[in-house]
């Protein structure tokens, strides 16, 4: 189970858990409380999380997290936003993209101040700069934002970074969470109870004007969000010339199921060996995953020889009774079956022994072998990374875009275990397997895997819906 897919779970599930409108931001919790709340935190993470001390020292997460205790205990009482403000830069130092703190919400991720939203949509663009897509003020729309509220965007930006739950130390992963979802990230993590906004605009010169905006409610900002890509959401196959074969992936899934999304490939590359292709561009933009195994297939499409997958998956317990305070978590029916593959390795790691993406694989028959461009960004994630990661490993194409989002070593995902806190009815998700990908050592550790060719949208490419990568492909 990877990224989307969990999403899509983890949203079921805490909307059944979840305890509604008893933990409205402004609700005073007493430190007591909070305490309990922390600890359960602290030893649910130290006992299952595989990925504590991957990419950062466990001993700087938890000390942020005593810190945090240290705040909680010097007050009688913590407003419930303050308490999220806390904890969930905390839980970021874990590095890992699959952890999970939702506050009781109905819609993901917007928890607080839901009718008191920026009535902006933004999007980086080449020059790192935040524009103004859409906006139910026409006159802020092809602008770029200065402040808010008195406060610079650079500082906002500052202050939003460390919320991310991004793998290792990829920000093109925290900047494409940023500006998919900035009105809700603003609301949860900076904005105040107030719903109007003095926004300050600039068009890129020396003159700048500042709009006075009311906010408005989820419905609003998602209607406004409609449209607002130039990637499509479909899977599909598609020839821009007679040599040139485009294949979108958008994710790893299909709501058909997993025989359905390989009969799609299958039949893809049935076309394009019926073809005269001599250069095949894979688009893996914004594919935030899905099934691990459909990634490996994916691959075996275009490998030129033998290769290597997964090359282990720790875990860090072996039975369920090993899991704490298990009165408060959700844990998968089969998570207690799974005690009869886990083992430990050479090493004293206890690892998964068993998953299709171990061992070596062979290319498929009538594999692709010719040219291949992978277009990937901030939002290729989870097993789209693991894809490109083994692609980058075995020097199978060029690679075009931003850094993807996860890193080229691996991840933490797999099943999870999903935690009620008692106090505050925050819900915890922890991965319980570390992936790690059958690749050589990065020069860089913590990062994702790096394009050849940078390619990000200019101004008139956000507002023309353009896709700024048909500048750079051959026809």
């Amino acid at each position: 189970m990877k990224r989307r897919i969990l999403l899509t779970f983890l949203l079921q599930l805490v909307t059944c858990f979840a305890t509604g409108a008893q933990s409205l931001p402004g609700k005073k919790i007493s430190s007591a409380a909070l305490l309990t709340d922390l600890a359960m935190i602290r030893s649910a993470v130290v006992a299952l999380h595989p990925g504590l001390g991957r990419f950062e020292p466990r001993e700087r997460f938890l000390h942020s997290l005593d810190s945090v205790k240290t705040v909680v205990a010097g007050a009688d009482s913590t407003t419930f936003v303050s308490f999220f403000r806390m904890v969930n830069p905390v839980l970021a130092r874990l590095r890992c993209g699959h952890t999970k703190f939702f506050a009781p919400m109905k819609e993901f991720p917007f928890y607080f101040f839901t009718d008191k939203l920026i009535p902006m949509i933004v999007r980086f663009d080449n020059s790192d700069r935040l524009l103004v897509t859409h906006s139910s003020y026409p006159q802020a729309v092809g602008k770029y934002v200065m402040h808010i509220n008195g406060q610079s965007i650079e500082s906002v930006l500052r202050a939003l970074r460390p919320h991310m739950m991004v793998d290792g130390f990829v920000q093109s992963s925290a900047d494409a969470q940023i500006q998919q979802y900035f009105s809700a990230w603003y609301a949860d993590f900076i904005q105040g109870s107030t719903g109007s906004f003095s926004v300050g605009l600039t068009d890129g010169t020396e003159t700048s004007t500042v709009i006075e905006m009311m906010g408005i409610n989820v419905g609003a900002w998602q209607a406004l969000n409609r449209k607002n890509s130039y990637l499509t959401g479909l899977n599909q196959l598609s020839f821009p010339s007679d040599t040139v074969a485009r294949l979108r992936i958008a994710n790893f899934y299909s709501s058909e199921g997993d025989k359905h999304f390989r009969h799609f490939l299958d039949s893809a590359f049935t076309e394009i060996g019926s073809r005269p292709v001599r250069q095949l561009i894979i688009d893996v933009r914004g594919n935030e995953g899905g099934n691990d195994a459909l990634g490996k297939h994916l691959y075996a499409h275009i490998a030129t020889k033998d290769f290597r997958y997964y090359d282990r998956i720790e875990v860090k317990v072996k039975r369920k009774k090993d899991v704490p305070d298990r009165g408060h978590v959700y844990l998968p029916r089969f998570l207690g079956l799974a005690r009869l593959v886990i083992k430990k390795d050479s090493q004293g790691r206890l690892v998964f022994k068993k998953h299709q993406n171990f061992g070596t694989h062979h290319p498929r028959h009538g594999a692709y072998t010719g040219k291949v461009v992978f277009l990937m960004d901030g939002l290729s994630y989870s097993v789209t990374s693991e894809f490109l990661a083994v692609a980058r490993d075995e020097n199978r194409g060029v690679f075009m875009g931003e850094e993807s989002g996860g890193t080229y070593q691996g991840d933490n995902s797999g099943t999870f275990a999903i935690y009620k806190l008692p106090s505050t009815g925050l819900d915890l998700g922890i991965p319980l397997g570390g992936y790690y990908s059958a690749v050589k050592p990065e020069p860089t550790p913590g990062r994702g895997i790096l394009p050849d060719v940078t390619i990000k949208p200019s101004r008139e490419d956000l507002l023309t819906g353009t896709d700024p990568a048909n500048a750079f492909l051959v026809r």
